[in-house]
């Protein structure tokens, strides 16, 4: 199927997609890194091995906000972002420039690693409500940035902290936690105020569940973002905050459908109860 993908984002890009999203898409779809990328992403994937080799369990909040365990080797290869998804997420964080960078659900850092390596973030904020894995997501993201901020805190808390002091707006937005559909549409409704023209926000696992779904299938067409794509497991969304109707494509039909992944599906939601 790449093939097909890639005539079709050819066509995309012909329409006006912007060309920031050129080089992650294309990467989706086979293409290789530069040598500095492949490097970038090194360091991150060794990060994921040193988190994997711990020996103590790392406590989370699972989705009735109630906190249990979890073995390190969870964490880094099971709950935490694959290599590809992770690569994507830098790659997108540097097509776009975006120098401040918001994260909602830190995890063990992983994919904060990923997205604060880019040499243009200048201020990454990631919120995780576990007070374990926020200590563990600063750890390993302040090897790549030090520019890095992780709000230990429940998403609505946190936000009531983050956006009233934010100056400058947001560039990218990764919103992965609390993978409900009122929820979804509430952060977005948080977000939306504070995001600067020609930003991007990401979401994650839109294939999770029913209620992801349906959520993507009212975000895709909010007025306000200027293109939504579905990217095999990520939404895509680029902010205008004009009132058109967004340009829709759907590229999850060359990409294959997202399969979620057990230990995602069943623990951490890093959010409000």
């Amino acid at each position: 199927m790449a093939p097909l993908g890639r005539f079709k984002l050819r066509t995309m890009l012909e329409n006006g997609l912007p060309r920031s999203l050129q080089h992650p898409l294309e990467f989706l779809f086979g293409n290789s890194l530069t040598e500095s990328e492949q490097e970038m992403v090194s360091i991150v994937e060794s990060i994921r091995q040193t988190v994997a080799r711990r020996t103590s369990s790392l406590e989370v909040l699972n989705r009735e906000g109630k906190v249990c365990q979890i073995s390190p080797t969870q964490m880094a290869k099971g709950v935490s972002i694959d290599p590809e998804s992770g690569t994507f997420l830098f790659l997108c964080s540097e097509g776009f420039r975006a120098r401040t960078i918001l994260e909602l659900g830190s995890g063990a850092g992983i994919s904060g690693c990923h997205l604060a390596s880019s040499a243009y973030c200048e201020r990454f904020i990631t919120v995780e409500a576990s007070p374990n894995l926020a200590s563990l997501a600063r750890e390993n993201i302040r090897q790549v940035s030090n520019e890095v901020e992780v709000v230990n805190a429940l998403f609505d808390q946190a936000l009531d902290k983050i956006l009233p002091n934010l100056k400058g707006g947001i560039d990218l937005a990764f919103i992965d936690g609390h993978h409900k559909y009122e929820a979804t549409l509430h952060y977005l409704r948080r977000l939306e105020p504070h995001l600067n023209k020609g930003g991007l926000v990401v979401f994650d696992d839109i294939h999770l569940s029913r209620g992801m779904w349906q959520a993507w299938q009212v975000i895709k067409r909010w007025k306000g973002f200027r293109y939504t794509i579905g990217a095999g497991r990520f939404g895509l969304c680029l902010w205008e905050g004009s009132a058109f109707t967004p340009v829709t494509y759907n590229l999850c039909p060359y990409l294959g459908c997202f399969r979620p992944r057990l230990a995602r599906s069943l623990l951490i939601d890093h959010r409000s109860p």
